[in-house]
């Protein structure tokens, strides 16, 4: 399996070309508008992009994933909550995608946004059980998580999207003593290091209660649930 990190600095963003050397099928998720880097990775690798994923509709740069249906014939993959002006495949929680010996796993991750997704992928020559990474994209960061204060305009408030992003990062997001690649996404933390790959550690215990308490408004909302969940980790 290929796993490729595309890095702009300017906008902190980071988007991702998984490959199957055996059939020589590639995904690309949350990719930039300019996707020519894309197309010659794969082209390079001998690999065709017949697929292609956001993890939530971005709201602070203009997706390159129409340019890539276009150009290179992809399909288009978005969270089953996700209402979007062209066809698109909605991916419910686990539901699968495989080509050749890679398997795509989605969890509904919301929180961010409603929509948003993860992504858990599987590297079958290596094991069928045990992922070999998770695409959070602005769900999860090293040492942050994702805005829950961005969906104002249209009807979301910080408090509803902060309990919906307690419940993703607390029950949804693998918890695992097993270390796992953590790729994140746009934002990439805010005033944390960083690191493009982490280890992600989280425990299985929840104090429920605490749910409620954690979420205020905007960034506040966003720090006690950090705060929270590194309590939870130590």
């Amino acid at each position: 399996m290929i796993l490729k990190q595309f890095y702009l600095n300017c906008l902190a963003h980071a988007s991702y070309l998984i490959g199957d050397e055996q059939t020589h099928t590639a995904a690309v998720v949350d990719p930039q508008r300019d996707v020519d880097q894309y197309l010659a990775f794969a082209a390079e690798h001998g690999l065709r992009i017949e697929h292609v994923f956001l993890t939530h509709l971005h709201a602070d740069f203009i997706a390159g994933h129409l340019e890539l249906r276009d150009q290179a014939g992809a399909r288009i993959y978005l969270g089953a909550s996700a209402k979007a002006e062209y066809p698109f495949t909605p991916l419910h929680d686990q539901d699968l995608v495989e080509f050749g010996r890679v398997r795509l796993k989605a969890l509904e991750t919301p929180g961010h946004t409603p929509e948003s997704i993860s992504l858990v992928v599987y590297d079958l020559d290596r094991s069928a059980d045990e992922p070999q990474a998770v695409l959070t994209g602005d769900t999860l960061f090293v040492g942050d998580v994702g805005r829950p204060d961005l969906r104002v305009a249209l009807g979301w408030s910080a408090n509803d999207l902060g309990g919906l992003l307690y419940d993703s990062l607390r029950r949804r997001v693998p918890r695992s003593r097993r270390r796992v690649a953590l790729r994140q996404g746009v934002e990439q933390g805010n005033g944390v290091d960083h690191r493009r790959t982490a280890a992600l550690k989280l425990c299985a215990a929840a104090d429920e209660q605490d749910r409620v308490r954690r979420t205020g408004h905007g960034r506040s909302a966003r720090r006690s649930v950090v705060l929270h969940l590194r309590r939870c980790a130590e």
